[in-house]
């Protein structure tokens, strides 16, 4: 495992107020293995044998857990799970509490629950241990909503796109373990094999730490793969072309398939779902899976149950399509980031609809934006095609890692001049400066 970033956080605060400082000489761990136990109250993980402690927050800036997302009854990103909101890690609170069973629009559930716990299956249908976060009863309720979900998606579509035998293979059987003849007939439910599961990966890099009183703290301060710890159910990927999508509706995920499996929206209310189109954009589920045709080529990632089903986390038809509901968007690509001293910031990035548009920018710092606005023209190259423009822009004047940390990106209508869209970038922040 390598580190994207450096740590540069000193000081950290803990969920109860307390504070504590990095250990001098610096101490360092890494840790990227099963997630072994979940101690809710003091907010923290153990995995290969370390106890990593997820604080309130590094040098005055708050601690968001990566890989993970909390959402409202609209579907509204809310951020990550943060040590204020750890309980939300639980299997417990997501199989039951964070539930949201109101629909995403026109479309399908938005989450009605996990379909694999955080710890294997073995440790999670074993005896509840005091302390831990695993307990059988809620270990079957998982289980028996995987096959809820999976059955009430694959029931969506006609025969031929998914395999005659599909119920079989995701571990529906009978008594002597053969797959069900008729699907509409099934055997009991004692008799059902649910697949086996490895538990949830958790990944940190960090220091130590150490309080007033001498004791330390293995807190997560290094850059990995984007944030400073993950919980990733898995980091399964199905890319293909897509067969056929089904909307969902009041307790059926939105689905589609790939060559022979089954692609549900993610339903795990502790994990993030995104639909990424061109340029970036989002992508609603309800344009997705009634106006994306098949064919489309498409990748999928996110937690596998057996080999025929996937909780989809991020999928990206990124090619042409583009939900119009959006209206415009504009990016920045990841790890295109730079800025040298005395030469200027340095970003590429993409827009979309760009026939139809103006795209600026803007410095400022603390969310005040007051310097002029920049035009992109010059550094954009233009596809007809996809109607994108892709901007390239080497060592821009206007950026200070004191003074004019963010950066504004406008989108404006050609004509009217009027703000579609616009979005802010901590371009220091990202950098760690």
């Amino acid at each position: 495992m390598s580190a994207a970033g450096m740590a540069f956080a000193q000081v950290a605060v803990l969920h109860n107020g307390t504070p504590v400082t990095m250990k001098i000489p610096q101490e360092t761990f890494s840790v990227e293995g099963p997630m072994w136990d979940v101690d809710i109250p003091n907010r923290q993980v153990i995995a290969t044998g370390f106890r990593v402690t997820i604080p309130a927050s590094l040098n005055g800036v708050e601690f968001v857990m990566g890989n993970t997302q909390i959402v409202n009854n609209e579907e509204v990103s809310l951020g990550g799970i943060t040590a204020a909101t750890f309980d939300r890690v639980s299997d417990i609170n997501a199989a039951t509490r964070d539930r949201i069973f109101e629909t995403a629009g026109d479309a399908g559930p938005i989450r009605l629950g996990p379909a694999r716990s955080l710890f294997s299956t073995s440790e999670a249908r074993g005896v509840s241990v005091a302390g831990l976060d695993r307990d059988p009863q809620i270990e079957k309720a998982m289980e028996d909503n995987y096959f809820f979900l999976a059955r009430n998606a694959f029931l969506q579509y006609p025969p031929g796109i998914l395999p005659a035998n599909f119920l079989g293979l995701i571990g529906i059987r009978n008594e002597v373990g053969g797959f069900p003849a008729n699907n509409n007939q099934l055997p009991p439910r004692r008799f059902w094999r649910y697949p086996s599961q490895s538990g949830a990966t958790f990944i940190a890099q960090g220091s130590v730490y150490v309080d007033a009183a001498g004791n330390e703290y293995n807190v997560p301060d290094f850059v990995v793969k984007g944030a400073l710890a993950h919980i990733v159910l898995a980091e399964n990927v199905c890319i293909g072309n897509m067969k056929a999508a089904a909307i969902g509706n009041y307790n059926t995920p939105d689905s589609f398939v790939i060559a022979g499996t089954l692609i549900m929206m993610n339903q795990d209310p502790r994990m993030p779902l995104d639909i990424i189109g061109i340029a970036g954009s989002p992508v609603s589920r309800e344009y997705f899976t009634t106006q994306v045709p098949a064919g489309t080529f498409v990748a999928a990632v996110g937690h596998m149950i057996g080999e025929h089903v996937m909780f989809a986390e991020v999928i990206d038809v990124s090619g042409d399509v583009f939900d119009p509901a959006v209206g415009a968007w504009i990016s920045v690509i990841d790890r295109t980031w730079g800025f040298r001293p005395g030469r200027g910031l340095s970003f590429t990035g993409e827009v979309v609809p760009a026939s139809s548009t103006k795209s600026y920018i803007q410095f400022g710092s603390n969310g005040v934006f007051t310097g002029p606005e920049i035009s992109l023209d010059p550094f954009m190259v233009f596809d007809p095609v996809l109607n994108t423009s892709r901007f390239v822009v080497r060592d821009m004047a206007g950026a200070d890692p004191v003074s004019s940390r963010e950066i504004k990106f406008i989108v404006r209508d050609a004509q009217t001049k009027a703000e579609i869209r616009h979005v802010i970038y901590n371009w220091a922040n990202i950098l760690g400066l």
